[in-house]
């Protein structure tokens, strides 16, 4: 089957239309020939270019949050955190456990669609964004950058790049804090700048957590420690970051279940469907190694970062018929879940050498090359087992024996060699251009093994493979129209293309199948602008992007399912967010976005063509606003209203969701170096399916799927103490 990019008109009149206004405006901004730099220093980035530029310069949305809004908010994880940004989901959960998040952007939610960037290294290497072990300890700001980066970062990503940076070794906020929580949730957290030897400075951050829900036998700890040092050996500078985590879950088992047409509403909702004893214990430890400088050559940098994460899994998921075919009706093999044990071991190593330098006032190049490596195995057995229809596993006979063994592996690598350069053509017009050669491999092997019968049978022994080879880039201009003091209005534009290859999941299955990368092409086209002296921000865009061969579930003739390349999806839309900075510490912020996502070219493994029917999960409409008041002492708070229109849970679209909307609101108090916050998550205590599961469709029969439910209300009480 051939797959063509289909390039659509509106993106190119609206393109139209903005220049010719811009050309008109051109005049006025030549005629001012300095304008507010002070005002752009406020925000700059280093997500889309490396090097800190103005938000304003770069043709992109980027949104930055910062370190204080986080603490002002009570924002102590993803979801919380991105509540803020226009059209990001950041929706907690999912298949990676309770500590993980799936965010989505331009509607898409996969859960390798984006990339999560720590401290310039990718979170996750080769395989999936390592979202469960990400801790807002000690973060200076988070960048969040829609749309793909297939430049600098490589075959990475197709809808942003969500940037976690902490504080630089020696500069780290000293505080401690204690917090206790509703379901039984607490932690004890520290930042502290340990004492510098010679140019060697050092600090070091750590939490340790307990979050309960209000879902059965649910919830996570966390042990995390962050060493970072750095010093001038003359030469250039040397970084090392020391990286632990140790994240014993829970995970929830209360998936809301689609059996077809049929949803299973009449299940409790805060039941848990998992066999007991169920767990998703992770370890992982990292060591990243930097040295930078300054040469007659240019500004240079090195980075190698090496990752090891174990996962010790017990789990399972509820078939379809599980209670409208009970044991006891004599039918089938009298088992109503399917579960799985497993462990995984997944090393990551990530080499990154650029070279920057300044050709002139106005010419910025950077060039270099880097390498992404992954390699990942898994052992899993296979088992079914009996649970009551409130969540308690019962004695039925077969239940957790060794029903199927499986071994899988895969190895891939990222290489690539790249070349940005940021020009700045004349004080208002600024154009990023970047090109990169990728060369991606990628090998894995599987063997399954029935164990039902009177001896094992190997079923599936098998091994593939694939190289590709071929270009991406990146071509952006903004265009400063309009400069009256502090106030201001750039236009922008970008085009990107990116690629991928498609998502490891390491689900208990002997999948080697290494299927056609995923491809994107998008277009935004833009304008921010600051108003009344500065106090008013706004970012609003029209995006577009035709993504080709994404990842979806067929059934085959022989009734096996699993993972295939899908058609060609299109997602477009608008979005906008804003802030306002009012007098006396009162802030207002609002932010909307309009998703329009469907399947162009695809039809589902049972033959139905569902071709231009809206991609499930992705809502047409989001938005919210939120009233922050943050006076340097004395009584503050902020209260988040969020809303998520309706969207479709099949790609049929027979089932639908409506929308929700939840509310966070902290009220903190500040006396000298003491900050009392009493913060509450989720008010609304809204239920509603945020996120499939793609094990637990990789587990039962076609069509039957699960939705990963939002967790209810949290309440927490924080005490700290500023060093």
């Amino acid at each position: 089957m051939s797959h063509s990019i289909i390039v659509w008109d509106w993106p190119r009149k609206v393109v139209s239309v903005v220049a010719l206004f811009a050309s008109g405006a051109l005049k006025d901004a030549f005629a001012e020939d300095q304008y507010d730099t002070q005002a752009e220093r406020e925000t700059l980035e280093i997500t889309a270019t490396r090097e800190p530029e103005a938000v304003d310069r770069v043709p992109a949305s980027i949104t930055i949050i910062t370190d204080e809004e986080l603490r002002q908010r009570g924002a102590h994880d993803l979801r919380s955190a991105l509540l803020l940004v226009s059209g990001v989901e950041g929706t907690p959960g999912g298949d990676g456990g309770p500590a993980g998040t799936v965010p989505a952007l331009w509607g898409l939610r996969e859960a390798d669609a984006f990339l999560l960037v720590v401290d310039g290294v990718p979170w996750g290497g080769a395989f999936n964004p390592a979202t469960p072990s990400i801790d807002l300890t000690g973060v200076e700001r988070i960048e969040v950058l829609r749309g793909a980066a297939p430049t600098i970062y490589g075959a990475t990503s197709f809808v942003g790049v969500i940037q976690v940076i902490h504080y630089a070794a020696g500069a780290t906020r000293g505080f401690i804090g204690v917090a206790a929580a509703s379901h039984g949730g607490y932690r004890l957290s520290g930042g502290a700048n340990l004492p510098q030897i010679g140019s060697y400075q050092q600090s070091l951050t750590a939490n340790v957590e307990k979050r309960g829900y209000a879902d059965d036998r649910t919830d996570y700890d966390r042990y995390h420690v962050l060493y970072r040092g750095r010093s001038d050996l003359g030469f250039g500078t040397f970084h090392l970051d020391g990286d632990v985590s140790v994240l014993p879950q829970s995970p929830a088992g209360n998936l809301l279940l689609r059996d077809g047409g049929t949803l299973h509403n009449e299940l409790p909702i805060n039941a848990n469907y998992n066999p007991t004893g169920a767990r998703l214990d992770q370890q992982r430890y990292a060591l990243n190694l930097g040295l930078d400088g300054i040469s007659s050559a240019g500004d240079w940098s090195v980075t190698l970062s090496a990752t090891r994460t174990l996962n010790d899994i017990l789990r399972g998921f509820l078939r379809g018929d599980a209670f409208t075919d009970p044991p006891d009706a004599g039918v089938g093999d009298g088992l109503q879940a399917d579960g799985y044990s497993q462990g995984t071991a997944i090393t990551d190593l990530y080499f990154d050498a650029h070279l920057s330098k300044l050709l002139s006032p106005t010419l910025h190049l950077m060039y270099g090359v880097d390498y992404l490596h992954g390699y990942g195995s898994e052992n899993a057995i296979n088992f079914g087992y009996c649970v009551d229809r409130s969540g308690r596993e019962y004695v039925c006979g077969g239940a957790h024996h060794p029903d199927e063994l499986v071994f899988s592996d895969d190895k891939r690598g990222f290489a690539g060699a790249y070349t940005q350069v940021d020009w700045q053509l004349n004080p208002v017009v600024d154009v990023l251009a970047g090109l990169r050669l990728n060369n991606t491999r990628e090998t894995a092997r599987g063997v399954a093994i029935d164990n039902t019968g009177a001896a094992p049978v190997v079923t599936f022994d098998g091994t593939d493979e694939r190289t590709t080879t071929r270009l991406s880039g990146t071509l952006g201009l903004s265009l400063k129209s309009w400069v009256s003091g502090n106030n201001n209005l750039t236009w922008y534009a970008d085009y990107r293309n990116s690629f991928k290859p498609l998502a490891i999941d390491f689900g208990p299955e002997a999948e080697v199948d290494v299927l056609k990368p995923e491809t994107g092409v998008s277009y935004e086209i833009g304008a921010k602008s600051r108003l009344l002296g500065g106090r008013v921000d706004i970012d609003a865009s029209l995006f577009g992007m035709d993504f080709s061969n994404g990842l979806t579930y067929t059934q085959d003739a022989t009734g096996q399912f699993g993972p295939t390349n899908g058609g060609v999806s299109r997602f477009q839309g608008f979005e906008i967010e804003s802030r306002y900075q009012l007098q006396g510490g009162w802030q207002i912020a609002a932010h909307y976005a309009n998703h329009d996502a469907r399947y162009i070219h695809f039809t589902r493994g049972d033959g139905v063509d569902v071709s231009d029917k809206r991609i499930e999960m992705s809502p047409r409409q989001l938005g919210g606003v939120a009233v922050l008041y943050t006076p340097p002492v004395g009584v503050a708070g902020s209260i988040v209203v969020d809303y998520v229109g309706p969207r479709q849970l099949d790609a049929a679209n027979i089932l639908a969701a409506g929308g929700y909307t939840t509310i966070d609101a902290s009220l903190t108090y500040t006396w000298e170096h003491c900050r009392f916050q009493l913060s509450g998550y989720n008010l609304t205590d809204a239920r509603v399916p945020v996120a499939s599961s793609e094990l637990n469709r990789s587990v039962t029969v076609t069509h039957t799927a699960g939705y990963y439910r939002l967790p209810g209300r949290v309440l927490e009480l924080e005490v700290r103490y500023e060093l």
